[in-house]
């Protein structure tokens, strides 16, 4: 028989023992939490930065490298909650604000960015609901690991690029099978260059680090667990909501056959490149019929997030450019000047006509004939 005083003994020590193993759990969790926190921050300010310093600073060793892509890879396979989509959002969010580039609802040309935004979020979602598979590849460090992070680069790149050019084509063009080819053509050297990158980058970020968490998983705590179906609806919800306002707005405006133009040829857009101090901006857009070299340079400013000063001189008839992303002509001597095809031209640019298959260059030099 077991005497009241032992019971309260035993009692007290069944009590210690659930309340030490309580504030056990609660400290793995904190832990847990935390970790998870100082995670997605990283993730957050690596893809912010990132992208700044390759687009921004201009950095990028070729047009259309980023590393966005393999942080939002790394955000679903990290983070414990669905939620971790926002983190790519964020990330495009932070740099495009460091950039200038437009990101408020307005004209066409500034709706792209729900494009843009929505294209990682679907990347991210994809990554949500195949989570357990992926981690599965990354168990090992092999050559099939490698192969498997290629493919990924190549496969969430080509996907995404395909979402971009639609909305492109769905904003800015004739919804026809013309302009949507025009499109997807003009982008398809950028579509190749993004592939590369997304193929330096997941295999030259996320192997290592996929293979550093899964060899570590007993004392990181990295590893997620497997994301109930229920969970993973706040994610679905919010894919849902950006790809519809996609559709909304002023994107319900259908671009007029007479408001775009294309020349008969294999050469379907207007190669720009602008050379400033240290700097330089290269991009394609498609002309419109009527297009100057001052309007491409708008539009490329606006595309772009750069600055444009010029003065109009009524005597003359004619724009004169003053500075380009804050190159002050008659610095150190040097101006604005243009090239088509290769020709230095002598008339205002807001005069001279260009078309799809020419090539302009404006280069902040001395002019020749000092």
């Amino acid at each position: 028989m077991v005497m009241p005083y032992k019971k309260n003994k035993i009692l007290i020590r069944h009590i210690v023992f659930h309340s030490k193993r309580e504030n056990n759990i609660m400290n793995i969790k904190n832990k847990i939490n935390l970790q998870q926190l100082i995670t997605m921050i990283g993730l957050i300010l690596f893809g912010t930065i990132g992208r700044y310093v390759l687009f921004g600073m201009g950095v990028q060793p070729f047009p259309n490298f980023e590393v966005i892509m393999v942080v939002t890879f790394l955000a679903v396979m990290l983070i414990r909650s669905p939620l971790a989509l926002i983190v790519p959002l964020i990330s495009m969010i932070g740099s495009d604000l460091l950039i200038g580039n437009p990101i408020f609802v307005g004209n066409q040309m500034n709706r792209i960015v729900l494009f843009t935004y929505s294209g990682f979020a679907i990347i991210a979602l994809i990554n949500l609901f195949n989570k357990d598979r992926l981690w599965n590849g990354f168990g090992q460090l092999r050559l099939k690991t490698f192969g498997l992070a290629a493919g990924l680069g190549v496969g969430f790149v080509l996907l995404y690029d395909i979402w971009t050019n639609m909305g492109w084509w769905y904003l800015m063009y004739p919804h026809d099978v013309t302009s949507l080819a025009a499109v997807f053509t003009a982008g398809l050297p950028f579509m190749v260059y993004h592939m590369i990158s997304g193929v330096v980058t997941f295999i030259a970020i996320a192997v290592p680090v996929m293979t550093y968490i899964t060899m570590k998983k007993g004392t990181l705590q990295l590893r997620p667990f497997k994301v109930p179906t229920m969970h993973k609806i706040p994610a679905v919800l919010i894919v849902l909501g950006l790809v519809v306002l996609c559709f909304t707005g002023t994107a319900m405006k259908v671009p007029q056959k007479s408001e775009l133009w294309f020349e008969k040829s294999d050469q379907t857009s207007v190669r720009i490149v602008i050379v400033g101090d240290n700097w330089i901006i290269n991009d394609n857009l498609v002309a419109i019929k009527g297009d100057t070299v001052f309007s491409i340079l708008e539009r490329c400013s606006e595309k772009n997030g750069f600055s444009i000063d010029s003065t109009y001189y009524a005597q003359f008839d004619s724009t004169l450019i003053n500075s380009i992303n804050n190159d002050v002509g008659g610095t150190n001597g040097k101006y604005w000047q243009y090239y088509v095809n290769g020709e230095l031209v002598n008339v205002g640019a807001d005069k001279c006509v260009i078309t799809n298959g020419d090539s302009l260059r404006w280069s902040f030099e001395v002019p020749p004939s000092q």
